[in-house]
């Protein structure tokens, strides 16, 4: 934070002499203090500035109080910067100025400031930053400027003058915040595993957490949230847990993705005014109680990939009317549609369903059978088996042949659903008949990212023995992977001899590394002495001497490597038994 610490200079007799002598009388001039926004509406967890100017010069004032008051509930004061118009002004003063800034009571920011002369002010006043509380409500937040008061270099008090007008911002409720998310096993997603708010009744759950998509809904995670009314779920959800959504008494409508590939058993079971739940394109099983006691739903299509509806799927929905059934199904509990309309289930399917005419003679005698075209006899053409990867969903154009050489469009015959399509992996396109249609296609194709925009991060750096992390991401896919970095080995470092070696034997060492300070190359051979202690490349009397005045204390200056070569018998002792040495191996009596 920028701030211009508390100047003063004090040139007291000469001020006052100006002020004595200088006539001055009140104008009915006035000058409005502006407030503004970098934003209009703002997320929680996300930084607002506010900004105070003036909109025209003005040069009335020589003393003001400022005070800027902010709702401490919703937001948390981060910093505030001096603007380039107070600067100026207050540099423009002859005779010293007097400037404080109090950021310390929450709810309030407030300026004091004097100078010996009227201050010319223009522009900003100072900038203010603010950030959003993670639990902020939703509605405004308002930022009430007032003039404490206002004083020119007559000292004439011009407080009403001098004004101030307001500014609101809209909280926006980010409901990411709401949530726990866990990294999927696969580290390509993450799942909802908690949902912490009780007030939202039209909820959008995110699309993303942390910079990857959210792809799961985990079990009971719902359960029992009598408030919400209308959900949401993002694109590229995979799986809806169960009881997810269990007793949610006052929920009336579920926007589910195609993309949803698994929905457990009881996930909206006991959503007694639940009216819609459009079925996704991916699903291929309807789980126990699914939908058991949900009183208004009135009609469901089954997905034509669904194989099997399990018990009590869609037991005790007692308004439950027209149920679209695929051929495929040929799997039904015989409860899944107990205590359904009492006038009877029209269950719509094509010609040639075998397995549904038996089920409902078993188990649902007052049910009818209303019977449409197969758009399944026929061919999808249009798609192709790879694409390249945009960031933008991909939507071939889809033609439908049938077999029989009947003429069918797109929107009136079959509708066609992209899912997935956006991101890199496998993308689908279905095609599913509508109104006198029934059955569908599923064709799939491969969404190729280059990763051109790889980046890496380092998550743990190697040590000498321990191995490291690097992450890499794609920028544009998202696509991420990590690889193991090799232990970068012990490196340099000093000796450290276990055994001293002799003129006549070897010794044993160890050294200690450089950048983790722990022994390595362990049991190393240390090379018999050479005592030549002068470094001459030769043993000689020179040597000896040098030995000897060593020895009694002499101050004699010896090279490190030279010291190491003096000590001939390894016994760490510099004495005369080393100089013997070395004299018996000058003159040949001790051969190396």
């Amino acid at each position: 934070m920028k701030k211009i610490t508390k100047r003063i200079i004090s040139l007291v007799m000469a001020t006052l002499l100006v002020l004595s002598t200088f006539a001055f009388s009140v104008t009915a001039a006035s000058s409005v203090l502006a407030v503004s926004t970098d934003k209009e509406n703002c997320l929680q967890n996300e930084n607002v500035i506010v900004t105070i100017y003036f909109p025209a010069a003005y040069n009335k004032v020589a003393a003001l109080d400022l005070e800027l008051n902010y709702d401490k509930a919703k937001l948390d004061f981060v910093d505030a910067e001096i603007g380039s118009g107070l600067k100026k002004a207050l540099d423009a003063q002859p005779n010293g100025t007097a400037y404080s800034e109090n950021v310390k009571t929450p709810g309030k920011v407030v300026w004091s400031l004097a100078g010996s002369n009227n201050f010319d002010f223009e522009g900003v006043f100072a900038n203010v930053t603010f950030k959003v509380r993670k639990t902020a409500a939703n509605g405004p937040a308002t930022f009430d400027l007032n003039v404490i008061s206002a004083a020119n270099s007559g000292y004439v008090d011009i407080t009403s003058q001098v004004t101030a007008q307001d500014k609101t911002v809209e909280i926006v409720r980010d409901s990411v915040n709401d949530f726990v998310f866990e990294l999927n096993s696969a580290k390509t997603g993450y799942i909802a595993t908690k949902y912490n708010c009780a007030t939202v009744a039209d909820l959008t759950v995110p699309s993303s957490y942390d910079g990857l998509p959210v792809v799961g809904i985990a079990d009971k995670v719902f359960y029992n949230h009598a408030e919400l009314v209308s959900v949401t779920l993002p694109e590229n959800l995979l799986s809806i847990g169960s009881m997810a959504f269990f007793s949610c008494s006052n929920l009336k409508k579920v926007e589910i993705p195609d993309s949803v590939e698994t929905i457990g058993d009881s996930a909206f079971a006991n959503c007694t005014v639940l009216e819609s739940a459009d079925l996704p394109l991916s699903l291929k099983e309807i789980k126990a109680n699914t939908f058991n006691t949900c009183y208004f739903l009135e009609s469901v299509e089954i997905p034509f990939q669904v194989t099997k509806i399990a018990a009590n799927a869609f037991a005790n929905c007692l308004s439950l009317n027209s149920v679209k059934i695929s051929k495929n199904t040929t799997q039904i509990s015989k409860d899944a549609f107990k205590n359904c309309s009492s006038d009877g289930i029209e269950f719509i399917t094509v010609e040639g369903n075998k397995y549904l005419p038996e089920f409902i003679k078993e188990n649902n005698p007052d049910a009818t059978i209303k019977i449409v075209e197969d758009i399944s006899l026929g061919k999808v053409s249009g798609v192709l088996s790879e694409y390249a990867y945009t960031g933008a969903p991909i939507t071939p154009a889809v033609k439908v042949a049938l077999n029989n050489g009947k003429k069918v469009e797109e929107n009136k015959d079959y509708k066609v659903v992209y899912v997935s399509t956006a991101i890199a992996g496998t993308g689908k396109v279905y095609v599913v008949g509508i109104d006198g249609y029934g059955e569908g296609y599923v064709v799939t194709f491969k969404v190729v990212c280059k990763h051109a925009s790889i980046k890496m991060t380092e998550g743990k750096k190697p040590t000498c023995t321990t191995e490291g992390k690097r992450s890499y991401k794609c920028k544009d896919c998202g696509y991420s992977y990590e690889e193991s970095v090799k232990p970068i080995g012990h490196q340099g470092g000093e000796w450290v001899y276990d055994k001293l070696p002799a003129y006549n034997k070897t010794g044993i060492k160890h050294r200690i590394c450089a950048i983790c300070s722990k022994p390595y190359a362990q049991n190393t051979v240390a090379d018999k002495v050479y005592p030549d202690v002068n470094l001459d490349s030769r043993i000689n009397s020179s040597d000896a001497l040098v030995i000897l005045q060593t020895a009694v204390g002499k101050n004699v200056y010896i090279a490190p490597q030279g010291r190491f070569n003096a000590d001939a018998n390894g016994d760490q002792k510099i004495n005369s038994s080393d100089a013997l040495i070395v004299l018996q191996i000058s003159v040949g009596k001790i051969k190396l």
